[in-house]
């Protein structure tokens, strides 16, 4: 009866490992990949490292010019982008009570 079972629990872990390891890194990269496509100069972004500043430049070799004060550009890697701030933030809301 065992000698029945060892195939289905071989099965199973390699789903479980699929699902629990593969499955969200390929997740990520398109997620990734998604957000290099429609990257572009004014768009505002959080770098992985806690940097915001607002893309300038896109340059060829997969590196783009941040701005993160002004007359301050540094250069980034494009895959160093964490994500894009949204353009239509709330306003902030502390003074009115």
């Amino acid at each position: 009866m065992s000698g029945l079972l060892l195939p289905i629990y071989i099965i199973i872990f390699v789903a479980l490992i699929y699902f629990v390891g593969m499955r969200p890194q390929q997740k990520r990269r398109k997620e990734m990949e998604l957000l290099a496509s429609t990257l572009a100069s004014g768009d505002e972004v959080i770098t992985t490292g806690g940097i915001h500043g607002v893309v300038s430049e896109m340059e060829d070799g997969g590196t783009l010019l941040l701005q993160v004060a002004e007359d301050v550009d540094i250069r980034i890697s494009l895959s160093a982008v964490a994500r894009r701030m949204p353009t239509d933030a709330p306003a902030d809301q502390s003074d009115a009570a």
